[in-house]
């Protein structure tokens, strides 16, 4: 997928609806919950101008989501009163690419993880340079670095069902990226943008 072809598309989905296909089974944001998270899917060229996002490996810490696949992200500061300065400020520090680089695009639909207690705000944005990604070794295990393409082939995506304690049994998505499971809040986040950005890219 051409970067130059992708990134003069990618705009157009300002204005299209967001499909809220995972808002969290009908649970309504609570802006005034303490644990809020901005997470950030970034788009950029590779150095052959093909278009990649990039997702982390988390460290194996035993957390709640210990050495799960995840965007680059985290939990906002308390001066932070715009969750797109969090996904920002998590991009730069857990991955090294500096936020000054990155263009927001769009919000998507924010999603409740029970396990952490997060209500977490997704967000797609897009670097026109190459990335040196410079991995923050205390929270990051890995760089995933997967063709943007990859996301709309159907030979990466399954669905599975899974228990969920509000709709008992429901069909999730599951993707694979050179071997990595991506399941969970982030499979549902790319689900929603891949529906979403299926509306504009052929």
């Amino acid at each position: 997928m051409d970067f130059v072809e992708f990134s003069s598309e990618l705009p157009k989905i300002e204005k299209i609806p967001l499909p809220g296909l995972w808002r969290d089974h009908g649970l309504i944001p609570d802006p005034n919950h303490l644990r809020w998270a901005g997470v950030l899917c970034l788009f950029y060229p590779d150095c052959n101008g093909k278009t990649h996002f990039v997702l982390i490996r988390r460290q194996s810490d035993g957390g709640a989501h210990s050495g799960q696949i995840a965007f680059p992200g985290g939990r906002r500061d308390d001066q932070e009163v715009d969750l797109s300065l969090t996904a920002l400020r998590e991009c730069e520090e857990e991955i090294g690419v500096s936020r000054e680089t990155i263009k927001l695009i769009k919000p998507m639909s924010e999603l409740y993880i029970p396990p952490s207690d997060f209500w977490v705000q997704p967000f797609i944005g897009i670097t026109h340079s190459t990335p040196e990604f410079t991995p923050q070794v205390e929270e990051v295990a890995g760089i995933i670095e997967v063709p943007a393409k990859d996301l709309f082939a159907e030979l990466h995506l399954k669905m599975e069902t899974i228990e969920t304690p509000s709709l008992g049994s429901v069909k999730a998505p599951v993707f694979d990226f050179q071997g990595n499971r991506v399941w969970g809040a982030t499979a549902l986040m790319l689900y929603e943008m891949r529906q979403l950005m299926g509306q504009i890219i052929s």
